[in-house]
């Protein structure tokens, strides 16, 4: 019997040895409870997984200081390397000393250094790169789309000035807009830090230009309240646009409100994680300088009729397989590279994720069909 009871813990002690992770990853999410930011916990930790990775989350509660003190408390719990999401750019030179102090590898994501900042990470040994989007790429893609479906005059609904995320999204709209002969006529600023700013300053902006071909609102928060002025002066008729893939946007996409809508780009946490990963298994990937390479990740347009496609295949289930997730690290894939990376973001968008998949037996020609290709 005692034979047979250590036989069993030996069993158990092996079997615990094969589940524990690889590694442990801190991952900082800048607010816990809003949507836009839990997404992009959420895709990091399926990438974890499928990477055996262990991911221990922290809660910054919105506060650059707290962002700073999780950081200094992930290196004292053991991590073996940190991805960082940074409130401000000013942020990334700190975590970058911190690391380089502890020898602890780390990886921004989301928020992309300036070109300055960068050029000092990239003297830290510890610094494996970043991915994320420019949100100047938030606003262009929007405001060529606009100008595709015949918009000629548009309006922008939008943050502070001086707020570098909505002023980057207002000029990217702008310039495409103006690229395809469309004019902005007036931006609201200040309208989406409350329901309230954002109800008055969408309804005076609304009725001021009662005849404008378009709408854009440069965040999902602000534009569930243009919504709500659209339904009420319901002679109005602008074709409207959204940067940002909140569940009120998606509703209003698949109810017609919303025209088109672009985000998707919550997937950098999780190649963030992988890029990391390599950094960890002795392949610290380098760009075509030999330098910690910086991904970009599209911000794709979500046109209404391909709602359901973003619901069952982004939501529903992930855009991409834990198989996939596997083949960017030498772990899994010794041909893992910069350039794999670079190709899968190249080829990023609603239609090839949803035709890919189809190639893979994972939906069926009816679903194509039902998703609009």
């Amino acid at each position: 019997m005692k034979k047979l009871l250590l036989c069993l813990l030996l069993v158990l002690v092996l079997s615990a040895q094969v589940l524990a992770a690889d590694y442990k990853i801190g991952f900082n999410n800048a607010l816990s409870g809003v949507y836009c930011l839990d997404i992009l916990e959420n895709f990091a930790v399926y990438c974890a997984e499928a990477l055996g990775v262990e991911l221990m989350v922290v809660n910054d509660e919105g506060k650059i200081e707290k962002s700073i003190a999780n950081v200094e408390n992930l290196i004292a719990s053991g991590v073996d390397g940190i991805i960082y999401f940074g409130m401000s750019d000013a942020t990334f030179a700190i975590v970058s000393k911190m690391c380089a102090d502890a020898g602890v590898p780390f990886v921004l994501y989301d928020h992309l250094p300036t070109a300055e900042t960068l050029a000092h990470l990239r003297s830290n040994p510890y610094f494996a790169g970043a991915v994320g989007e420019d949100d100047y790429d938030a606003g262009y893609p929007i405001g060529r789309f606009a100008g595709a479906v015949g918009a000629k005059t548009a309006v922008l609904v939008t943050g502070n000035r001086g707020d570098t995320t909505h002023e980057a999204r207002v000029q990217g709209f702008t310039d495409a807009f103006a690229e395809v002969g469309g004019q902005v006529l007036d931006v609201a600023w200040g309208a989406i830090a409350s329901r309230a700013d954002a109800l008055k300053k969408s309804e005076d902006l609304l009725v001021a230009y009662p005849d404008v071909d378009a709408v854009y609102t440069t965040s999902g928060a602000g534009a569930v309240s243009t919504m709500e002025v659209l339904q009420k002066y319901d002679d109005l008729d602008p074709l409207f646009f959204v940067t940002d893939l909140d569940p009120e946007i998606l509703e209003g996409l698949q109810a017609g409100q919303v025209t088109a809508a672009n985000g998707a780009h919550w997937i950098n946490s999780g190649l963030a994680v992988a890029l990391l990963h390599n950094f960890l298994e002795g392949n610290p990937l380098k760009d075509a300088n030999g330098q910690a390479p910086v991904f970009h990740v599209p911000i794709i347009v979500l046109q209404a009729n391909q709602y359901y496609a973003y619901e069952e295949q982004w939501l529903q289930n992930m855009p991409f397989s834990p198989d996939e997730i596997r083949q960017l690290s030498s772990k899994y894939n010794p041909a893992a590279s910069a350039e794999l990376f670079e190709n899968l973001l190249a080829n990023y968008s609603v239609e090839q994720r949803v035709r890919d998949k189809y190639e893979a037996g994972v939906i069926t020609a009816e679903d194509l069909e039902r998703y609009g290709f």
